[in-house]
């Protein structure tokens, strides 16, 4: 799953429920067992490589999801020899059913937690680590393990075995890649990572997964790297699904996922599909590409914006009411705009030695009096556009220096080097057209 090139503008809420009747013909509603024995298994290898080198293997996909009942529109399917991702192959009317995948396919954290049990020792250590919110992700990483272990005899396999070996999460990369990218998308990208060992440390609490699978790096990483960056919180729980797990992202989707009655994946048409366009969902917020490189590993290059990357402000109730927030202090790629919430929150800080004049220009925020609002921007203008400028300049030669660093490095020992610097780039273009066309035509060039 990766990037498609779309303009942006909103990213559209696909994971809900929704009363819309499928196209398709539902299955039998009987879950996989682990014990089915299908009958493609006899074709393949007998086990996963996960090695980086390997080959993914697909030829069996479409054949095995529609043994398990999961449909599609003919051909929506391709594979470039790096991604497996759908596409039309032909004109698509919006509100087309396009994709079925019944919930028996699913890989879900409440379908592991059922199959195994409570994991009792493994939970204490996941909640003294990182809280009960990460269980649903390590039931799902225990689930794709349990199945890596089964081979040719999990009803999975010929999923798994079409699963991509090399990612670019944040998860997989290295201290030599947090060192190269700014401070917040390291701040993602090590996160990402740290969840990873999270759960590789909890596995050792897991008797049923041989010894040699918790000690292999390799198997455990790419495991860690399916969940990460193909399951989706459904409510509390996390879903793989498998089929609709090809839909890229898209920063304007143009197919929306419902989940029917029975629990069961629709995938429609928002809009008409002219043939050849890729079939995307919106994963997060568009708003936030630093956030979806640390996750998935792409850049999305038509983001619309990208955080102003000021992370010197002590957050408060106050500036977080007035927008201190990731997603929404922004600067605008396309045209070098900033977003209102930057100068709010600025002029707020700006104002903390003013106590009185903070607190009527907070109220004439909370309250929309765009007039008393606007007033205290245009008599502070030179003070907020001065803080800016010179946070600009300064982040723009932290740039220059993280690239640098980059550039030093072996991109055959440090391969995601390259996809490091194309995201610093991004960053460097959005600062440049806010410095060229809102900043400097206001406090000068100096």
């Amino acid at each position: 799953m990766k990037t498609k090139n779309m303009i942006s503008a909103h990213c559209f809420i696909f994971l809900a429920s929704s009363s819309i009747t499928a196209a398709f013909v539902s299955p039998p509603s009987n879950p996989i067992s682990t014990k089915i024995h299908h009958p493609l298994h006899q074709q393949l290898s007998s086990y996963i490589e996960v090695d980086e080198s390997a080959v993914r293997d697909t030829s069996s996909l479409t054949q095995w999801a529609e043994g398990y009942g999961a449909q599609t529109v003919a051909g929506i399917t391709s594979y470039d020899g790096v991604d497996l991702f759908a596409a039309a192959n032909e004109d698509i009317a919006a509100g087309s059913a396009i994709m079925y995948t019944p919930a028996n396919m699913f890989i879900s954290s409440y379908g592991a937690k059922e199959e195994f049990g409570t994991l009792e020792k493994a939970e204490k250590m996941i909640k003294e680590l990182a809280g009960e919110e990460q269980f649903p992700m390590f039931y799902v990483f225990v689930k794709l393990l349990s199945e890596y272990e089964k081979g040719t005899e999990s009803p999975w396999f010929p999923w798994l075995n079409s699963l991509p070996r090399v990612f670019d999460s944040g998860a997989a990369m290295t201290p030599t890649c947090y060192d190269c990218l700014p401070p917040l998308a390291a701040k993602y990208a090590m996160a990402e990572r740290v969840k990873y060992i999270n759960c590789k440390q909890a596995l050792k609490e897991v008797d049923f997964i041989s010894e040699d699978t918790k000690k292999n790096d390799a198997v455990t990483k790419w495991a860690y790297n399916v969940l990460g960056t193909r399951a989706f919180e459904v409510g509390e729980e996390m879903v793989i699904v498998p089929m609709a797990d090809m839909f890229n992202h898209g920063s304007i989707p143009n197919v929306e996922i419902h989940y029917d009655e029975e629990g069961s994946c629709n995938a429609y048409t928002t809009v008409d599909v002219p043939a050849g366009s890729p079939l995307l969902i919106c994963y997060a917020n568009p708003y936030n590409p630093s956030a979806l490189f640390a996750k998935y590993g792409f850049l999305d290059e038509n983001a619309p914006a990208t955080f102003c990357k000021i992370m010197d402000i002590i957050p408060s109730t106050e500036n977080r009411n007035l927008g201190l927030s990731f997603s929404r202090m922004l600067f605008y790629h396309e045209n070098g705009g900033i977003s209102e919430e930057v100068f709010d929150v600025l002029l707020f800080e700006h104002l903390s030695g003013e106590w009185q004049t903070q607190k009527d220009f907070y109220n004439a925020c909370m309250n929309g009096d765009v007039d008393t609002k606007a007033a205290y921007h245009q008599q502070y203008l030179g003070d907020v556009m001065g803080r800016l400028k010179k946070h600009v300049d300064t982040f723009l030669i932290e740039l220059d220096k993280l690239d640098e660093k980059a550039a030093s490095k072996d991109i055959e020992t440090h391969t995601r080097i390259p996809k490091i610097m194309a995201h610093n780039a991004f960053v460097r273009e959005a600062f440049i057209r806010v410095k060229q066309n809102s900043i400097d035509p206001v406090v000068g060039y100096e």
